[in-house]
């Protein structure tokens, strides 16, 4: 690694932009340990966190959110010399500029930091004027113009010709890469189980219908690993949750009993605490911030076997789903029911498998007869 060579004394900063805290909380678990002895300190701003951007100076990397960024940059003008060292500015899970709410958000942040680049740019080419006087080298100053590097990825976007475009300048384009599943270290295997739903059934009713469906998929393709369960409700997660705790089998050591009876006297909620103890564990927005954290961290060390969240585990987090079932492809969206979009279902697809704890994993879905075909076809199944 070049870090590893080379001492770097040159001030810099490097920010990472996520859209969601737990991200964030993810990368500053990673990458403290490996940055710090590096001199490279790292730091989580989000709302959990405050700072204001003066206490921002020992840090060289900002783990930050579209929010919380936007908020400290609107008076960067005041904080001109720590803007001015700023190399590097990642942007995780772009494909949020979609969505309707937190788009605008993400885009604002980005044509800001556009244009913090573009200002040192005009005070520097002003000052080398200025040194040079009679004799200006003109393609000189503009090679050692301050730069920032724009770095977006996301696994859901389709059309990144056209976020490369708006990051490039005319001058400078944009440079863009697309990689295919081939490229995908932990194969997945994809499976679309379709089930009747009769005419006259709502949603709500076959979404409750399939809690019975989900013993036998976990049975078939679980492996003796973790399995991940998305729904598209808090109700619907606690409601899957009781159904399924009466239909498992799980046999526990005294030990897994232990881990269990203690992570279950460290949630408040009376149904998660029984549900815990039977190996499911439930989570959503509505729970507190440290019982998430407790749960997400016995999944992760294998001690629960089943997990049933919301959307909030679709993206970005990882976890070590060998596999994952979306059960059913319809949400409740302002008063009516809707298709959950492909970047959704990519996002909760791309649960299973990580590469830090599987080799391979699968991905069920779970919906109506009648969407199975098209269901297939539009996700790419």
């Amino acid at each position: 690694m070049e870090m590893e060579e080379k001492n770097i004394d040159e001030d810099f900063k490097i920010i990472y932009m996520a859209p969601i805290k737990a991200i964030c909380t993810e990368r500053l678990t990673e990458w403290y340990p490996k940055f710090t002895k590096f001199n490279s300190l790292c730091i989580e701003v989000t709302g959990d966190t405050d700072v204001d951007f003066s206490q921002l100076k020992p840090y060289r990397i900002i783990i930050t959110t579209p929010e919380k960024w936007d908020m400290l940059t609107r008076r960067w003008r005041d904080y001109r010399g720590m803007v001015e060292v700023i190399k590097l500015f990642l942007i995780d899970e772009v494909h949020i500029l979609n969505d309707v709410t937190r788009g605008p958000v993400l885009e604002a942040v980005v044509s800001r930091m556009k244009t913090i680049q573009s200002s040192i740019q005009s005070t520097y080419r002003l000052e080398q004027l200025q040194k040079q006087q009679g004799n200006i080298n003109i393609s000189q100053i503009e090679a050692n113009a301050p730069k920032i590097r724009f770095v977006a990825v996301s696994a859901t976007i389709s059309n990144p010709e056209d976020v490369a475009e708006w990051l490039g300048t005319t001058n400078k384009p944009a440079v863009f890469y697309k990689f295919g599943d081939e490229c995908r270290p932990v194969k997945i295997k994809r499976v679309v189980e379709g089930y009747p739903c009769p005419v006259g059934m709502s949603i709500f009713k076959f979404d409750i219908a399939l809690n019975y469906k989900l013993w036998p998929i976990i049975q078939r393709y679980h492996d003796k690993k973790p399995t991940l369960i998305f729904c598209n409700n808090r109700k619907g997660v606690i409601l899957t949750a009781g159904a399924l705790s009466r239909e498992i089998t799980f046999r526990f050591s005294e030990e897994q009993k232990a881990k269990l009876t203690a992570l279950a006297s460290a949630i408040k909620t009376k149904k998660i605490q029984t549900l815990v103890l039977c190996g499911i564990g439930c989570h959503h927005a509505g729970l507190l911030f440290e019982e998430r954290v407790n749960i997400e961290r016995a999944f992760r060390n294998s001690d629960l076997p089943i997990l049933i969240t919301t959307t909030t585990l679709a993206m970005g987090v990882n976890l070590p789903a060998h596999l994952v079932i979306i059960k059913n492809t319809q949400q409740y969206v302002n008063g009516t029911y809707q298709e959950y979009s492909i970047s959704t279902v990519l996002q909760m697809v791309g649960r299973a498998g990580r590469p830090q704890f599987d080799s391979e994993a699968t991905a069920v879905i779970m919906t109506r007869l009648a969407d199975k075909v098209s269901t297939s076809v539009k996700r790419g199944f």
